[in-house]
């Protein structure tokens, strides 16, 4: 059954009250415990966490994901399997419906670390999210023009095609899998406002000169992109790509007007566990919006960087400098930490935005895949190395292909 028209308006009008209701962190966090407090429920029909119903947030413990995905039957409110789940899922990618159960849907998300996450939702959730992403992504005029959304994504989802021609938006799947030239000629026949897609696939249509003839609005997730590659892609489409920040967990972040992504705390408590050697952070995920499969104190492994100076845009939600990867892609070498940010601006530095290319750390040392510039790049490289006093070979060899549908560009490898 399709979404509710008016629970994604009645959504898509709370999240714009709250981004003019919340300028202060005092504002934030009446909220949070004021959420906290009717989560009550649902923390009570929840097998894994029903123990500690009506407790404060930190007594709960910190978990995986992968903790999540070996209980999956404990960690959501409709006693529904983990078999069960993934074969609606299946159902979904597929171009099914995806049903799990009378109104509730599954799905696969991406999955950054190589294992993909299911995820649950019900009706409301479906259209409370809707509602969401469409107020935080679309120009403050979201409602007053029909505006056309493509979205690049692994598999069509019924969160999509419940409200594909409903109201003033049509959505359009494009496969994340599709050649570069198919996905091009889809754009051109849909003509999108807003466009949705990974970085790699942005870097790719921007390499083949594309042009979006309406856009208004785009937007990277699932991948880093650093910001020469950012700046490059905004001067061949004409419009700053701009993150967003999303995962199995929940609907993390986006960008505001300015460009900054900003942690979604209007409905999540982000709590921070320092990364050793940084000033980043890996953030602990409470969504106080998710009944049908709780997410409470979520240690996630991704890297975010705080940003420092009060955004222009007013909002009090915290900004970060975008996602920069995985905790695990730090390059360490002994008590030497290099962040993803500092590989990829010393890379494009040495080569340009527009050129292809992946690093890979090691005990060992460095190793570069690029078709082109490769010298150059080794040799900056080696700099930023002696730079931080670490002595290591760097090379290089041609690209591998990618594996999957994820651009890594900047890792460690271990063993």
């Amino acid at each position: 059954m399709s979404i509710d028209r008016f629970s994604v308006l009645r959504a898509y009008l709370g999240t714009r009250r709250a981004q003019t209701q919340l300028r202060t962190r005092e504002d934030i966090e009446r909220r949070q415990a004021k959420l906290w407090r009717k989560f009550t429920p649902v923390i009570a029909r929840t097998p894994a966490l029903a123990h500690l119903a009506g407790s404060s947030l930190e007594r709960f413990p910190v978990v995986q994901p992968h903790e999540i995905r070996a209980r999956f039957g404990d960690w959501n409110t409709v006693g529904l399997g983990s078999e069960a789940a993934n074969a609606a899922a299946s159902d979904a990618e597929r171009g099914g419906p995806g049903d799990v159960a009378p109104g509730i849907s599954a799905g696969f998300s991406t999955g950054t670390s190589g294992s993909r996450g299911v995820f649950l939702a019900s009706r409301a959730e479906r259209a409370q999210y809707l509602g969401q992403a469409l107020a935080k992504l679309l120009p403050w005029d979201g409602l007053l023009k029909r505006r056309r959304i493509a979205l690049c994504l692994r598999a069509d989802s019924s969160l999509y095609r419940d409200v594909r021609d409903a109201g003033p938006f049509q959505f359009h799947f494009v496969q994340l899998g599709a050649s570069l030239d198919t996905i091009q000629r889809e754009l051109k026949t849909f003509d999108p406002h807003v466009f949705v897609a990974p970085s790699h696939i942005l870097a790719g249509l921007s390499r083949n000169r594309i042009e979006l003839k309406s856009i208004e609005r785009v937007y990277y997730g699932a991948e880093p992109m650093g910001d020469a590659e950012r700046a490059w892609i905004a001067d061949v489409i004409g419009i700053r790509p701009d993150p967003i920040y999303q995962a199995t967990e929940g609907f993390l972040g986006a960008a505001c007007r300015h460009g900054a992504l900003h942690l979604n705390e209007d409905t999540l408590v982000i709590e921070r566990t320092p990364v050793e050697g940084t000033k980043r952070f890996a953030p602990i995920v409470t969504d106080l919006r998710r009944t049908t499969q709780p997410m409470v104190r979520v240690q996630l492994d991704d890297l975010l960087e705080p940003v420092d100076a009060p955004c222009p845009c007013g909002s009090a939600l915290l900004a970060v400098r975008g996602v920069e990867g995985r905790v695990g892609d730090l390059w360490r070498w002994d008590d030497v930490a290099i962040a993803p940010r500092e590989v990829e601006e010393t890379v494009s530095r040495a080569v340009g935005a527009d050129i292809d290319w992946c690093a890979i750390g090691s005990a060992g040392g460095v190793h570069l895949e690029m078709e082109t510039r490769a010298d150059a790049a080794v040799v900056a490289i080696e700099m930023l190395l002696a730079a931080r006093g670490v002595k290591r070979t760097v090379g290089s060899a041609a690209m591998a292909p990618m594996e999957g549908f994820k651009r890594r560009r900047v890792r460690w490898r271990y063993g």
